[in-house]
């Protein structure tokens, strides 16, 4: 079964809405031998392989020169200081969970042509006061990125078929979070695509 969209989710579950969806799994310094040696190299068509380190920015490092064959790599938010020594990693596609960034990180990530994402799951898992917050976050960002001008991602975050969401369910996530509609479109295409062919 074909897609029948340009869309790309650089973090999500296989479906036929996007032309290339990344398979992302969780290491930190522990784990990321074993995560990379049990990835499947006989990966299906369409589909890119992904890690989100959740661990310092020094530990990142030794976890990416062994990620070899890995199409998206993920480096989670940390603190303001781990967060600067995270965006001069060039090899970083995205940072999730964006949070505790300042002018410097702006511009390092244009810099290095590193994106932010904007998960619409973790918006939808969040509940009261969490929520409130991500949304928050999510505006403050789209703020900088007016004035900086770094690359800004939408991925769905689908970890299954029942969660997965069409590029116009994305494409409306965006609008709501104050993006304008052209702006939120290459948040699925033009810029997913930038990022993953960068290297």
């Amino acid at each position: 079964m074909g897609s029948y969209y340009s869309a790309i989710d650089l973090r999500g579950y296989p479906s036929s809405y996007f032309s290339k969806t990344a398979l992302v799994k969780q290491v930190n310094i522990d784990t990321y031998k074993e995560v990379l040696e049990n990835f499947d190299k006989n990966k299906k068509e369409n589909t890119l392989l992904g890690i989100e380190i959740d661990d310092e920015s020094k530990n990142a490092k030794k976890i990416i020169r062994k990620a070899d064959g890995i199409d998206v790599i993920i480096f989670k938010g940390r603190d303001s200081k781990d967060n600067r020594e995270a965006l001069k990693i060039k090899e970083i596609t995205l940072m999730s969970n964006p949070d505790n960034l300042d002018s410097v990180c702006f511009d390092l990530a244009k810099e290095n042509l590193i994106g932010f994402e904007l998960n619409l799951q973790d918006f939808i898992n969040n509940q009261r006061y969490r929520r409130v917050k991500a949304l928050e976050n999510y505006r403050e960002l789209l703020k900088a990125y007016r004035k900086f001008l770094f690359p800004l991602v939408l991925t769905s975050g689908a970890r299954d078929k029942h969660e997965v969401k069409t590029p116009l369910t994305m494409v409306s996530f965006g609008c709501i979070l104050g993006m304008d509609i052209r702006e939120a479109k290459g948040a699925i295409t033009t810029v997913p695509e930038m990022l993953i062919n960068k290297k």
